[in-house]
């Protein structure tokens, strides 16, 4: 049964998103998960990756330690993103502020 949030999501995503979510839940690194997720993610659209990529980087804040370091070790690139992208999440439920905004009225 899918959520209300997944129905514009993609097929490939929503299976992408499984893939990584069932690799960050479980208690130890298993090489057939991430080969799995590495096959979902090889798969993706780049609107889609893009989209994943920003979901990973809230999974690594708000799941496990070893999230990261489990995303690394599916594909380095992907973690790369994953960390600019989590350096752009807002602070505590805040968004960052910006110094090089121009403010005009």
């Amino acid at each position: 049964m899918e959520h209300v949030a997944e129905r514009g999501l993609s097929q490939p995503l929503m299976h992408a998103q499984r893939s990584c979510a069932t690799l960050l839940d479980r208690s130890v690194f298993d090489a057939a998960d991430a080969f799995a997720a590495r096959r979902t993610v090889g798969a993706l659209e780049r609107a889609d990756h893009i989209r994943l990529v920003r979901w990973l980087a809230w999974q690594s804040v708000a799941r496990n330690p070893q999230a990261l370091t489990r995303i690394e070790r599916l594909d380095a690139r992907l973690a790369a993103s994953v960390l600019h992208a989590r350096g752009q999440l807002p602070a505590y439920g805040r968004p960052k502020l910006s110094e090089g905004l121009r403010r005009t009225a």
